[in-house]
């Protein structure tokens, strides 16, 4: 288990005021937990590790990492940090492969579409894996969305290869191509900060003034 706490709650299991630890601590469920959740015993508890870390893009704040893990606590800071990953790979299966909106109706037709969009999803990894090993780079270093492009319009061409030579010999351009597709290496940090587009403003709604043209 490795997840990030709310200063509030790391003080609360700590037992006192936050600064940076490592120590092991006993997670008890709380009032609320219990209320939120009718099927925590009484005394429903965990023991693990309360960790806290500066963060480096904020100075001054502390981030608060609870797990059970008995790794060093600068290994479980760079474990916590594969996270971003994980938000950019659902990203990848939400937006490019289209799976924000499922179109299938029955259990059975959404199951298929699933396991058809996530095989459709590791055959692309599988190429940005051997291109990114071909250009020496990481495999994070590939576009997702360009080498899915490579890979739908090389795909007609991989089918209809007649003989071993010719599959291998299209493949390999399929991950040369595939290898062009990296991201831009930035120079220096942005000059903004990334924050969340709102919701824009409301209009006021309309009050009921009768009819414009009342009877007489």
């Amino acid at each position: 288990m490795l997840l990030r706490l709310t200063a509030a709650r790391a003080q609360k299991i700590l037992g006192r005021p936050l600064q940076e630890t490592d120590q092991p601590v006993l997670w008890r469920a709380s009032l609320w937990d219990r209320q939120a959740h009718p099927q925590l015993p009484e005394q429903a508890e965990v023991q693990g590790r309360l960790i806290a870390r500066g963060n480096p893009l904020r100075p001054g704040e502390l981030v608060y990492l609870f797990t059970t893990l008995e790794l060093p606590a600068a290994d479980i800071v760079e474990i916590y940090k594969l996270r971003w990953n994980v938000e950019t790979d659902l990203r990848s299966l939400k937006r490019t492969l289209g799976l924000h909106q499922l179109s299938s109706k029955s259990k059975d037709m959404v199951e298929k579409e699933l396991l058809l969009a996530m095989a459709a999803y590791n055959l692309v990894r599988a190429v940005m894996c051997l291109a990114a090993r071909r250009a020496q780079v990481t495999p994070r270093e590939l576009s997702f969305s360009f080498v899915q492009a490579v890979v739908h319009a090389a795909l007609p061409g991989l089918d209809r290869a007649a003989t071993d030579e010719e599959y291998n010999r299209r493949m390999d351009r399929v991950l040369r191509y595939a290898a062009q597709g990296q991201h831009p290496r930035r120079s220096r940090r942005r000059t903004y900060t990334r924050e969340v587009w709102g919701k824009g403003g409301h209009f006021p709604r309309r009050k009921n003034r009768g009819s414009p043209h009342p009877t007489k």
